[in-house]
């Protein structure tokens, strides 16, 4: 969950550098094209209002040729303030309802992220790419700091390269398995989105039988809460890329999350 309001500076900043072509060799399979049209990606977000981060957001969507869907525009907002609290539980119940009419597109691939302290960096081929590569149904960002529950710490599996903890912020997998992690969703517009994720992730079983995996080494979702030392500017022939230096990646969704302000 985006527990606080990303600097609008640094975000303006990444978005003028980030909307350039760019060849993205770096972190991605530089194999065969993906088998997965870019067609059959489907990205969506929840935006009860529009503000400023949306709005940036939505340019790089554009940019990069995304489609998107909002979900909650006109909506009164029930999920809490969303800064350092818990909450956002409302995020789940709109997905919830709308998975229902993409459960049974099997060849479908849903990419959730937050909006309003988001941009993308890269585009649909090579988030399906990185997708594809990770041999999982389900990938959650992830995250070097453990919220809201510090003490499910030693219910996560050991992780000995990369970040271990779950980030509810951007997600991406088959609409099937989405669907199918929303629909236990049975709590509060207010509880947390984030703890509801990671206690199915938590869960062997679950994990296993949902083919849960983390986005450990930042190829596709960067959060930057405690890791802005990790991520620089990658120039090259005039061009720009955040690289994240720790696991030589080029992360695609950009999560200004915490206190990264």
């Amino acid at each position: 969950m985006g527990r606080c309001a990303v600097q609008p500076r640094l975000l303006l900043l990444l978005l003028a550098l980030f909307l350039q072509p760019w060849d993205p060799c770096l972190g991605a399979d530089s194999g065969k094209s993906s088998s997965i049209p870019t067609d059959k990606l489907l990205v969506i977000t929840v935006a009860t209002k529009e503000s400023d981060g949306f709005h940036r957001f939505m340019q790089s969507a554009k940019y990069f040729n995304y489609t998107v869907k909002v979900l909650g525009q006109g909506k009164e907002w029930r999920g809490g303030d969303g800064i350092n609290t818990i909450g956002g539980g409302q995020k789940v119940r709109l997905m919830k309802e709308v998975m229902e009419h993409y459960a049974s597109q099997e060849d479908l691939v849903v990419l959730f992220t937050e909006c309003f302290n988001v941009i993308f960096a890269g585009g649909p081929e090579e988030v399906l790419k990185k997708f594809q590569k990770s041999n999982h149904k389900v990938v959650f960002a992830a995250d070097g700091i453990l919220w809201p529950d510090k003490r499910l710490a030693d219910k996560y599996p050991i992780v000995h390269i990369g970040k271990r903890y779950l980030n509810s912020g951007g997600f991406i997998g088959y609409a099937p398995y989405i669907n199918r992690i929303v629909q236990q969703w049975n709590l509060q517009d207010n509880d947390d989105d984030q703890l509801f994720y990671t206690k199915i992730y938590i869960d062997p079983l679950k994990r296993e039988a949902l083919n849960i995996t983390l986005d450990h080494k930042c190829k596709i979702f960067q959060t930057l809460n405690g890791a802005v030392d990790e991520v620089v500017l990658k120039f090259e022939n005039g061009k720009a890329r955040a690289k994240n230096v720790f696991y030589e990646t080029l992360p695609v969704a950009i999560n200004g999350n915490g206190p990264t302000k």
